[in-house]
């Protein structure tokens, strides 16, 4: 089980916040294209891959967001499968961080996500236009790391040091 921080980040033009990872380590986004030619965009892990998948989000009418329930912390090697109406599998695979990005054509989709044990499952329709979320939080003790203390600035009179 992978755990990350917690940061905030404004979302494709409106006022609603995602809560995203952030990790000491650095790890590639993934990127690739399904066996219909859709490209997809995985990670999320360091704060450049955070950077990459946010100015991409425009290009993808699904996103796919993994975390644990009770402490937010976002988690990769979830798996996830989504699957058309007509029950043709256009994605299966574990996630490279707790983002997912793909570009899916109109239509109604079954959106399926698995961790440690623990199956879930959303259905979309992405009409003209869409960019639709679908968030998936599971039931996992996972502590959210804790954030360094900012350094106090000079002269600043609610760091307790008076300048």
């Amino acid at each position: 089980m992978t755990l990350h921080r917690l940061r905030c980040v404004p979302v494709a033009g409106r006022f609603l916040t995602l809560l995203l990872c952030v990790a000491g380590s650095a790890q590639a986004v993934q990127t690739g294209t399904t066996a219909e030619g859709r490209a997809f965009v995985s990670g999320g892990v360091s704060d450049e891959e955070q950077v990459s998948l946010h100015a991409q989000r425009e290009q993808f009418s699904l996103w796919v967001i993994t975390a644990a329930k009770a402490s937010g912390a976002y988690l990769s090697d979830v798996h996830v499968k989504v699957t058309d109406s007509q029950q043709q599998v256009l994605f299966d695979a574990p996630l490279e961080g707790p983002w997912l990005m793909i570009d899916l054509p109109l239509g109604r989709y079954v959106v399926e996500a698995r961790f440690n044990g623990e199956t879930q499952r959303h259905v979309t329709t992405i009409h003209p236009g869409d960019h639709h979320q679908a968030f998936f939080y599971f039931g996992v003790d996972a502590d959210v790391l804790p954030q360094p203390p900012a350094p106090a600035l000079p002269g600043n009179p609610f760091d307790g040091n008076r300048h």
